[in-house]
């Protein structure tokens, strides 16, 4: 029988696209393989936790999206869990951070119906088991199940696309397109209803087999011209119909346009036809493809932008500004920190108490110098009608008391207004903590340093982030690091221009070890994030407990 996968799914928020786990860097430290940066995101860590940035607010949500706004000022963890005790670093402020609750007003969910392509990597590498990496088989023995030592990667795929088949209802349309150094239409577009889709997975299963190199560019042309060439699908409803493309991959791309951007422009040239894509690395399939599939393929919401507004000097010492923004992998943020914008937001469930799984931003906000000023925000966005139209979209103001925010941003004491921005600060600092520690721990293995952007200096990177003595462990000066992580240090969050620099579609392994640096600094995070897990009461944050005492047993 056919699954009804378009049943109402209850009430929910919003979450951000990109990255929806850390599953990549989760099973390197397992497998005592070095993870790099681009393993460990926040967006991605994310997914796995529940937000509710409400406090004690008592706002009714009644539209499609609606911001809820958090503040919180936290003590950096270097002025307070230092090794020897608490420090007294008077003129190192406290950050101030503006969470904002991706909330949602619909309480019956149900995702639209699917002109969907299935693009499947057939690449050599997909021949490769769990246990190694293709072009290079260094590393540590991994102790795996007699089952997981017979899988391939391959294997999985097809495992997920048989998943996919099975949510799939008689009026979706489906079509396959298979890549390695070329693409090939494995099944044309059409609509389920008329698949014997047993037949199908029998198909897949014997004569789907990996082959060459890897071209994602050919795959990713292919597959859009499939839903190109589908009058009826160009011509749907989007309130009611859903264009996409599900790539299964493990992204060792080494053929054609191997450059991401390049990439990312083809995707770019698709959504102008409102055909849009999921990425799935080969990895937990099930969890990620079939069972939040109905959530996978169904935006909402498109261009998100958040903007303060004032009259008093935006960007300037007199105005607010976001140094740093957290939620969103391919967010971007402008130079004078007053305007961010996030590319898609798609449905994602509300647990008993209505926190959203992954349902927040995270901002990192640098107070006016002077008097205190309102803090002014203006989120737009598009929804599926209006989204491409070339209208103003949807506008929901929200103002900040200037009164309250001064008395929170001249506070002594680490301040919440809610679970949710206590929780995302947590688990940004997390995030950056660990980031830093790879982009250190690689230059030990031999990628070399990568060097500071100059318009990051130029823009306060990195004194606006550490003012005072925590930066000093770091050693920076004339735009340079030392280090990236240290005792006693401040955090950092790691600037995507150099996250990309170190993370390649292939990657040479490396045997896991943590520098004696960065254990000390693990050590004095530690008590920090256990305390603040337990403040927060959510016993799932252990899962990161147990990562962090993992990284200080392991080899040096």
């Amino acid at each position: 029988m056919w699954q009804n996968a378009i049943a109402e799914a209850g009430p929910i928020g919003f979450t951000t696209g990109g990255a929806q786990d850390i599953e990549n860097f989760r099973q390197n430290l397992n497998e005592s393989y070095l993870p790099v940066v681009s393993d460990i995101t926040f967006t991605g860590i994310i997914k796995d936790y529940y937000f509710d940035t409400s406090g004690n607010q008592n706002q009714t949500c009644t539209e499609l999206f609606c911001p809820i706004y958090s503040v919180g000022l936290s003590q950096p963890p270097a002025l307070v869990q230092a090794a020897d005790g608490p420090q007294n670093f008077s003129d190192s402020p406290a950050d101030l951070y503006l969470a904002v609750g991706l909330d949602s007003g619909i309480q019956d969910f149900a995702r639209k119906k699917l002109n969907l392509v299935i693009l499947i990597d057939v690449s050599g590498s997909m021949s490769s088991p769990f246990d190694s990496y293709y072009y290079d088989s260094m590393g540590a023995t991994v102790y795996l199940t007699p089952e997981e030592q017979n899988k391939t990667k391959m294997d999985v795929a097809k495992e997920a696309v048989n998943g996919i088949l099975d949510r799939l209802t008689p009026d979706d349309r489906v079509g396959i397109v298979l890549f390695s150094d070329s693409a090939c239409v494995g099944l044309r577009l059409g609509r389920v209803g008329c698949l014997n889709r047993e037949t199908l997975k029998q198909t897949i299963q014997s004569e789907v087999q990996p082959l060459a190199s890897t071209n994602m560019g050919a795959g990713v042309n292919l597959s859009v011209s499939a839903l190109r060439g589908c009058a009826e699908c160009m011509r749907s409803d989007p309130e009611d119909w859903e264009n996409r493309v599900i790539v299964l991959t493990d992204a060792e791309v080494n053929a054609g346009q191997t450059e991401a951007d390049g990439i990312l422009g083809y995707l770019e040239d698709a959504a102008e036809d409102r055909i849009f894509f999921t990425f799935v690395g080969i990895g937990e399939f099930h969890t990620r493809v079939v069972d939040q599939f109905d959530y996978l393929v169904t935006p909402l919401a498109f261009d998100l932008t958040l903007e303060i507004q004032s009259a008093e000097g935006l960007g300037s010492a007199r105005g607010w500004r976001m140094l740093q923004m957290y939620g969103s992998n391919d967010s971007t943020l402008s130079t004078d920190g007053t305007l961010m914008r996030v590319p898609t937001l798609f449905p994602s469930p509300k647990d008993a108490d209505s926190a959203i799984r992954g349902g927040v931003l995270l901002v990192r906000l640098k107070a006016p110098d002077g008097p205190a000023v309102p803090l002014q925000i203006l989120a737009r966005y598009w929804d599926r009608q209006s989204f491409g139209s070339g209208g103003a979209g949807k506008r929901v103001e929200k103002t900040l008391d200037a009164a309250a925010l001064a008395a929170l941003s001249s506070s002594d004491v680490s301040t919440y207004q809610s679970s949710g921005v206590r929780k995302a600060i947590l688990l940004a600092r997390y995030t950056d903590m660990l980031r830093s520690w790879l982009v250190d721990q690689w230059a030990l293995v031999g990628s070399g340093s990568v060097p500071l952007p100059a318009d990051l200096c130029n823009a306060g990177f990195p004194t606006l982030f550490c003012p005072g003595p925590i930066l000093e462990p770091l050693g920076y000066g004339n735009c340079q690091l030392s280090r990236w992580v240290g005792p006693g240090a401040c955090i950092l969050p790691v600037p995507e221009p150099i996250a990309r620099e170190l993370g390649q579609w292939e990657r040479t392994s490396a045997p896991l070890q943590v520098a004696p640096e960065a254990k000390a600094a693990f050590r004095q995070f530690l008590p920090y994030f256990t305390q603040e897990a337990r403040a927060i009461g959510d016993e799932t944050l252990r899962r990161e407990i147990a990562t962090l005492q993992q990284l200080i047993a392991a080899p040096e």
